[in-house]
């Protein structure tokens, strides 16, 4: 069975990646001393684009740039093309071809993306890969490609050949995925009472893969071709077609302290910086890479330049504690939505963070937000700190080398699409109606649905305020209707019509927060 049969039996789930968006990867490259092209008038490329859930949100949100997705599935394609013609884009396509086959027509681009495609590629179609990122990169030009890598993949592997043992003799896709997950029920069930380091490993990984799409286990395990790659030997494959390593997606590894005082003290010695990340990847046992390459003329910088943090803007989506305190270096709580807490010391950055919480998602210039930041420390009785701009940058900065906070380009201060009170964003609206359980938000995120929240959405058409909401919703939780069950079915009505209220409530703030709903 080939590769395009494959994904068109089990398409792979096709959602935002947010570590993809120009506008992140134009910083990152800025950062190591390479001019990437403004997001906002820019050339992309994806490789292996499914049927566009990466690509769409992207076009549908930069209008002044081009995106053009490469897919080989006709399935896939074919429902990417369907969505782009329903949404009335100009500046994106979708095309199904086979990346041997794929010519060169004289674009350039100036972004490309290849992720989950290199390591599951037969050797021809990963060289081909490199190959055609040189060809057709932009002079200016960056490209990112995610791959498994060793050593971490070695245990993965492990699981692997175990499922791939257990489907060798069944044909159909659909019946090796029911047999894999049939599988990981038994290990689980015999397993249990077991003390070996790999049954713990066991045990956590198949508990990943059941959060998963179900067509990430067939695509990653199930799969003729996954094959992991050094990051030393990945780096040499791209200097073969005169590409160059800018960086990982990951830049808290590029800093051995992160790692502790002691590895630290070891690593440091390390004079070749390509040497030292490939030790990193040994000590931490990584397992997956996102790599960025450019032009070998370019010439990007091994270390970060810093100075560049004060030329972007910047995004945080923390919730800052009840109390702030502004007059002591000391760490505070900042929490994010999904539960994490991220610690904040200096009174510069964490009036900075509080300020960018208040400003979500409208991107904060960083000389804009020091001097706002500084005013508001020095109000609260912190003059000492009001003043250290070095030590909230290198704060900040730390907090983006672990993708706590954000940043884009000063070209992306003003891409939020117009919509008129009620209005439900497009491309957000026809992903329901299309079957999506997850919404794109502004920055490229996207969010998982229950039932409530996608039919919320059908009925946000522009022309249904939350009265005429909570009437709609309200029928559909009746004997009969849709969302029977979600709720007890002896709640009183009044009651019921209380309830609904109050998480219709929650749920419209939260699509405008991620500005998705007018």
């Amino acid at each position: 069975m080939s590769a395009a049969d494959s994904y068109d039996a089990i398409p792979y789930e096709s959602t935002t990646l947010p570590d993809t968006h120009p506008g992140h990867l134009a910083c990152l490259a800025r950062l190591y001393g390479v001019d990437s092209v403004p997001p906002t008038s820019c050339k992309v490329l994806e490789f292996g684009c499914a049927s566009g859930g990466n690509l769409i949100p992207m076009a549908a949100r930069l209008p002044d740039s081009y995106f053009l997705g490469i897919e080989l599935s006709p399935n896939q394609a074919q429902e990417g093309a369907s969505r782009i013609a329903e949404l009335g884009l100009k500046n994106c396509e979708i095309k199904q071809a086979n990346l041997l086959d794929l010519q060169d027509e004289g674009m350039r681009f100036d972004y490309i993306i290849t992720h989950g495609v290199y390591s599951w590629s037969p050797p021809l179609v990963r060289a081909r890969i490199m190959e055609l990122s040189s060809q057709l990169l932009s002079p200016k030009g960056v490209a990112y490609i995610s791959y498994n890598s060793y050593p971490g993949w070695r245990m993965r592997g492990m699981l692997r050949d175990m499922l791939l043992y257990q489907v060798r003799d069944i044909q159909s896709p659909l019946a090796k995925l029911e047999a894999a997950q049939n599988y990981l029920h038994f290990l689980d069930e015999a397993s249990e009472g077991l003390e070996a380091a790999h049954i713990d490993y066991l045990k956590v990984e198949i508990d990943r893969i059941r959060k998963s799409h179900p067509s990430y286990l067939y695509h990653e395990y199930l799969e003729t071709y996954n094959e992991p790659i050094l990051l030393q030997d990945f780096i040499r494959e791209a200097n073969s077609q005169g590409l160059d390593y800018i960086c990982d997606i990951d830049l808290a590894l590029v800093f051995p302290g992160y790692l502790g005082e002691r590895a630290e003290s070891l690593l440091s010695p390390i004079r070749d910086p390509i040497e030292r990340l490939q030790q990193v990847d040994f000590l931490l046992n990584r397992n997956f890479h996102q790599s960025l390459l450019c032009h070998k003329a370019l010439q990007p910088s091994r270390i970060p330049d810093f100075e560049q943090l004060r030329g972007f803007a910047w995004i945080a989506d923390l919730r800052p504690p009840r109390k702030l305190d502004l007059r002591r270096n000391k760490p505070a709580p900042f929490m994010h939505q999904e539960g994490q807490k991220h610690d904040v010391a200096h009174p510069l950055t964490k009036a900075g963070i509080a300020l960018l919480a208040e400003r979500f998602p409208t991107p904060v210039p960083f000389t804009e937000l020091l001097g706002r930041a500084a005013k508001w420390v020095r109000s609260d009785g912190g003059d000492f700190f009001a003043g250290q701009e070095d030590e909230m940058l290198n704060e900040m900065f730390a907090l983006y080398a672990m993708g706590i906070i954000h940043a884009r380009p000063m070209d992306m201060l003003n891409t939020t699409i117009g919509l008129k009170e009620w209005q439900m964003e497009a491309v957000v609206r026809q992903g329901i109606s299309r079957g999506d359980s997850h919404i794109p938000t502004i920055h490229h995120v996207s969010i998982n649905l229950d039932p409530f929240a996608v039919r919320v959405i059908r009925y946000l058409d522009g022309n249904t305020d939350k009265n005429k909401l909570l009437q709609m919703l309200l029928e559909d939780f009746k004997p009969g209707g849709d969302l029977v069950g979600l709720v007890d079915s002896n709640m009183p009505a009044e009651k019921l019509a209380s309830h609904l209220e109050y998480h219709l409530e929650q749920l419209l703030a939260l699509f405008r927060k991620h500005a998705v709903l007018g």
